[in-house]
């Protein structure tokens, strides 16, 4: 008799029959998360320490830039281009700023 064959934990299987990311695919996903952080940010301005979107959205620009140098094109945020998502948040960096700075 053969004993049966054991099931493995299928996540642990899932993960092994993924493909390794790139460098530049690893990029994105932080960059993204920056992105979600700072989306909640900007949802909630008013309860929240506009430092926080400015850090959050120059950490996303940087991090996007990094994932465009290194060959990303196409993002999973709601935006899809990279340039265009480091566009977005040099427009909240700039408006925040002149928040912060001008009219406080």
């Amino acid at each position: 008799m053969s004993a049966p064959a054991v099931t493995g934990d299928p996540v642990k299987t899932w993960l092994a029959s993924r493909p390794p990311l790139t460098r530049a695919q690893k990029y994105d996903r932080l960059a993204f998360t920056f992105c979600k952080m700072g989306t909640v940010g900007l949802i909630a301005w008013l309860v929240t320490p506009p430092i926080f979107v400015l850090v959050v959205a120059v950490a996303a620009i940087g991090l996007y830039g990094r994932a465009v140098a290194l060959g990303i094109t196409r993002s999973q945020c709601i935006l899809r281009r990279p340039m265009l998502i480091m566009g977005f948040w040099a427009a909240v960096v700039a408006a925040d700023a002149m928040w912060l700075l001008v009219l406080r």
